[in-house]
């Protein structure tokens, strides 16, 4: 009988124990709990400590709230010059609505996956090879931008995505690696083309400007010299004025000095004819002069002094 009742005391106790572990509910920081009654939703229990009524009500699930990291496996996807291409995405991710997240789709992180699989196989057929390879950040936005609204439906809400590495085949590497060389090729051809025309316009402008600096200088010296020649000429004309004025000066002072020493000495017309005469007579008898005489030679016998002189020379 002991044995008995020690045996139902251990059973009370274990039921004890089952329900206050039934009765209590500790929801850990970063997390929430779903309740449902009789498989109907009833409420999400925050952190911290609660009490629930066993089997009336039961913790559904456990959603942490912490956002959660996920690396989704490469995929091929085909651009649109037809290049297959494998694309990996890393995706951060944290839940919004636990109840959406749990109800309200059978694997939300699934269709969120395979939301974001097929909204970057739409962006990648859109671009061209070089266009995917340059334009990692732009897809990322663009792919961010396109699943966002979906997965708020889903109680999710992705933080990040990031596309991986980009992967091509040999062949496709080898072509863009020739394509490449060409186009380096190209843009040196066009920088040394550049260049030379560039020096042909920089030395023909230098010419021009050398010509145009060159006949400047000529020019100002043509307009130096020619104005050196007119200062010469008014020098020369100045001086040959000053020249004939003092000659002028000097001649007219030179009759006045005879015409003032003939008005003092007293001369008759008689003496100043003879003294014509004896110049005249000294002309005469030098044999280097040329001696001009008057066309009527008769005229002369009239005066009586070069009659004189006439008969004494026969």
């Amino acid at each position: 009988m002991v044995v008995f009742n020690i045996i139902l005391l251990v059973l009370a106790v274990v039921v004890v124990l089952f329900v206050v572990s039934q009765l209590i509910v500790i929801v850990q920081q970063g997390e929430v709990k779903v309740v449902e009654s009789f498989g109907k939703y009833v409420k999400t229990l925050d952190p911290g400590l609660h009490f629930l009524v066993p089997i009336l009500y039961v913790v559904r699930r456990r959603v942490s709230l912490k956002q959660t990291p996920i690396q989704i496996e490469p995929q091929s996807v085909i651009t649109r010059d037809n290049v297959i291409v494998e694309i990996d995405e890393a995706i951060k991710y944290h839940v919004t609505d636990a109840r959406a997240f749990v109800y309200d789709n059978e694997d939300s992180v699934t269709s969120m996956i395979q939301d974001c699989q097929s909204n970057l196989r739409g962006i990648i057929g859109k671009m061209e090879l070089n266009e995917v390879l340059n334009g990692t950040e732009e897809i990322n936005v663009n792919l961010y931008e396109s699943v966002k609204d979906i997965t708020a439906g889903y109680g999710l809400s992705i933080d990040r995505i990031n596309i991986g590495e980009i992967s091509v085949s040999d062949e496709i590497v080898n072509s863009m690696n020739k394509l490449i060389t060409a186009s380096r090729d190209k843009e040196s051809l066009i920088t040394i083309s550049e260049g030379k025309k560039q020096s042909v316009i920089l030395e023909s402008e230098a010419k021009s400007s050398e010509m145009q600096i060159d006949a400047e200088a000529r020019a100002r010296q043509t307009k130096i010299d020619a104005d050196a020649r007119a200062d010469r000429t008014r020098i020369d004309a100045a001086a040959e004025a000053d020249r004939i004025a003092k000659i002028t000066e000097a001649e007219t002072a030179r009759i006045k000095e005879i015409n003032k020493a003939i008005a003092e000495s007293n001369l008759t017309d008689e003496m100043i004819a003879y003294l014509g005469i004896e110049a005249f007579k000294h002309v005469v008898e030098n044999n280097g002069n040329t001696v001009i005489m008057p066309s009527n030679l008769t005229e002369l016998g009239n005066v009586p002094a070069i009659k004189e002189i006439w008969q004494q020379t026969k």
